[in-house]
């Protein structure tokens, strides 16, 4: 099996589970709902029934004892008990118990009328969310077949479930949160029916209270922020690091696109932009330029100087129509309007996800919107694979299909040599002398004619990098080219610089050398900036902890505690030995005596262990250097940079718990800490204590993650040549 088999096979395991979990949230946890209210309506209807008929008989009960009171107040009647016995009472007395029964009776009576119309709120709100919820599922399903079968209708169709998506959720909010609260409110009110309410069940009681105020605050909440959070987003501007060219400084450039252009019948881009990062890609997005901070807008073509100098003219040209042809056609109108409807469908997710942690009345609707968004996904997913097959078939009708094919493989094959020269560059850009001049187009074509490209084939996997969209791996678009991947492909596309050879590029431009000098110029001294912020970041955060802090373990506490129970112990003693009279042991010596001894001996312990913890605090717990950390518990310091991680714990007893790095020694602990553990398997130190002196369990953390952060500052500081090691 390949890895895209892999891949495919998991996707659909993902899919399948989604679709079970929604499936799950959205219909079946609706349904129970139901049924439990069905359930509930039949037992309030019983309990009323039941209650009614019962205040009749007692009321009747009470008209005649009343009767018989008025004729002989001290006649004997008898009257049933709850365990099914009974008893004589006198008429007086059976009149108060009457009484009394038909009270509880009619209090019985309110709580059934309140619990009564609490069953249809439990039905109803489970059918509100089963309607809605059955509808989000419909609508999507429907949407999504409707999407494949235009870009236009892909549009429109998700543009109406944007609309709908938010009313269909909080449908599905407030039917679930409703059906919700009525379930917990009525079985909180049925506990009044229970013949033995204890402390439990009042416990229960008010759980369920907790539950229902807790789903009403849920919903409030969902309802309050669905507004906000659906309302049209606008997309995020892009940011793009180069220059732009004019037809003057670039007449050839803008020749060829607009030659391409007219072929296509595409649209000519506004701006044409030079850099040296990133891919070929255009763009109808707002585009933040640097250097200058400029905001361009309308119709943007990018094109990276290092594979302008290292493809030639067909296969500059297939790109070059490739990029226009998304400026043709829907392209165009697709691209405008399809990041708003998506970006608007991310938010509105994410803001649900956040509230869906918090609030378990919104889980239904956070799976059903993740639900309607795969089916987003996958119609998106599948017209950007067909946009950019057809974008390289118009890209390729302008040179050849062989040339679209090289063009393909060498792009993949140019991005190592141009990160390489460039990440280097970016590291050593602090080294330059003031006022050289560099060339990194030139080193890029440099180091393809000296050290040669990488082998083409693992990279026919790759997705070319675009800033707004994902594209078909190059395997496919070549064979969606019909140009069979064979060694005269390859030789083309992996073929080396030609020395002192004009390239295109030279033809294009005015002034190549110069454009690509101040390219790198711009790069470099962004580089420098870039490179000193950095510095200063790591040098504040070295500056955090310079000096050593010693850490004390905080047994003031226990040291309180063993004094209490001292006192405590002490005077039970005490009292059982001068007062035993009064505790029953005064006929027995041997008792009084046993009790005194374990008194005294509890007394004593409470004593040595605190005299113990005393003198034990007097030595540090622990030392915090810039280098490392001491424990008197452990035979060797603990270097910070061998630290990959750590935690405090604060919750039945203190500890640091340290995750080292593999490859680091581990120290060995003494015999005496017992509450210090050294996990060699899964590289785990715990250092134990009873707190810290003086300080929280937060400001602790705090206080370790500054000693730490500060050595892998220092680190860094040598590792990037920022100060001598």
């Amino acid at each position: 099996m390949t890895g895209e088999d892999n891949k495919s096979t998991g996707g659909l395991a993902d899919a399948v589970r989604s679709r079970i979990g929604v499936i799950a949230w959205v219909i079946l946890i609706p349904i129970l709902l139901a049924a439990l209210g069905a359930w509930q309506f039949q037992r309030a209807t019983e309990t009323l029934k039941s209650t009614y008929q019962s205040r009749s008989e007692l009321e009747a009960m009470r008209a005649e004892v009343q009767k018989i009171m008025v004729e002989n107040p001290q006649a004997l009647l008898t009257l049933g008990r709850e365990d099914g016995t009974t008893e004589s009472v006198s008429a007086l007395v059976a009149t108060s118990r009457v009484e009394k029964a038909l009270s509880q009776v009619s209090e019985e009576i309110e709580i059934s009328q309140i619990r009564y119309p609490l069953s249809f709120g439990t039905i109803g709100g489970a059918a509100l969310a089963f309607v809605s919820g059955a509808g989000g599922l419909l609508l999507s399903s429907v949407a999504a077949r409707r999407a494949r079968k235009s870009q236009r209708q892909l549009i429109t169709s998700f543009r109406r479930q944007r609309l709908a998506l938010p009313f269909v959720i909080a449908a599905v909010v407030v039917g679930f949160g409703i059906a919700s609260m009525s379930a917990l409110l009525f079985e909180a009110a049925s506990m009044w029916f229970w013949a033995d309410f204890t402390a439990g069940s009042a416990k229960l009681f008010g759980l369920a209270i907790v539950l229902a105020a807790f789903a009403a605050y849920g919903v409030f909440l969902a309802l309050r922020g669905l507004k906000d959070v659906f309302a049209l987003y606008t997309p995020d501007v892009i940011e793009v690091f180069g220059r732009v060219v004019d037809e003057a400084a670039a007449p050839g450039l803008w020749r060829l696109v607009r030659l391409i252009a007219e072929k296509q019948q595409s649209l000519l881009p506004d701006t044409i932009i030079i850099g040296l990062t990133q891919g070929f890609f255009v763009t109808e997005s707002q585009v933040r330029l640097s250097p200058g901070d400029v905001l361009l807008k309308g119709r943007s073509l990018y094109l990276p100087a290092p594979y302008l100098d290292l493809l030639d003219a067909p296969e500059i040209a297939t790109i070059i129509g490739h990029e226009l042809a998304h400026f043709s056609g829907e392209d165009t109108r697709y691209s405008q309007e399809f990041a708003p409807i998506y970006a608007a469908f991310v938010r509105a997710l994410g803001a649900l996800e956040i509230g869906d942690r918090r609030h378990f009345v919104l889980y239904p609707a956070i799976r059903l919107g993740l639900h309607m968004m795969r089916h987003f996904d996958e119609a998106v997913a599948h017209w950007s694979r067909l946009r950019e097959l057809d974008a390289d078939r118009l890209g390729s009708a302008v040179s050849t299909r062989k040339a679209a094919a090289s063009a393909l493989i060498r792009v993949g094959i140019i991005e190592p040599a141009t990160s390489h020269v460039l990440e280097h560059a970016f590291l050593a850009a602090h080294e330059r002398e003031p006022g050289a001049r560099t060339d990194l187009v030139a080193q890029v074509v440099k180091s393809g004619r000296v050290e040669g490209w990488t082998d083409p084939l693992p990279q026919l996997e790759d997705r070319q990098s675009h800033p707004t969209d994902s594209h078909p791996p190059t395997f496919q678009r070549i064979a969606a080219l019909g140009i069979p991947i064979d060694d005269e492909l390859l030789q083309r596309a992996t073929r080396q610089p030609e020395p002192d050879a004009a390239s295109l590029a030279a033809r294009l431009f005015s002034d190549w050398a110069g454009l690509c000098a101040s390219l790198s110029e711009d790069f470099l001294e962004n580089a420098g900036e870039a490179r000193a912020r950095y510095r200063q970041d790591l040098e504040h955060a070295a500056a955090g902890a310079t000096g050593e802090i010693v850490i004390y373990d905080n047994v003031g506490p226990m040291i309180w505690t063993m004094g209490i129970v001292a006192v405590i112990l002490g005077g039970f003693g005490i009292l059982i030995f001068f007062f035993s009279e009064r505790f029953g042991f005064t006929f027995d010596e041997t008792a009084r005596q046993v009790v005194g001894a374990v008194a005294a001996v509890a007394v004593f312990a409470c004593a040595a262990y605190s005299v113990f913890l005393y003198r034990s605090a007097r030595r540090p717990l622990m030392v915090l250097t810039p280098d490392g950390l001491v424990s008197s518990v452990l035979d060797k310091p603990i270097a910070w940079i061998e630290v990959s991680g750590y935690m405090v714990y604060a919750s039945s007893r203190f500890a640091l718990r340290l995750w080292l790095h593999e490859g680091s020694a581990l120290p060995g602990k003494s015999w005496q800490a017992l509450y210090t553990q050294v996990d060699r398997k899964k590289r785990i130190v715990t250092l134990g204590a009873m707190g810290i002196r003086g300080m929280k369990a937060v400001e602790f953390s705090e206080l370790v993650g500054r000693y730490q952060e500060a050595a892998y500052a220092r680190q860094e500081l040598k590792s990037q040549g920022f100060e001598k090691a």
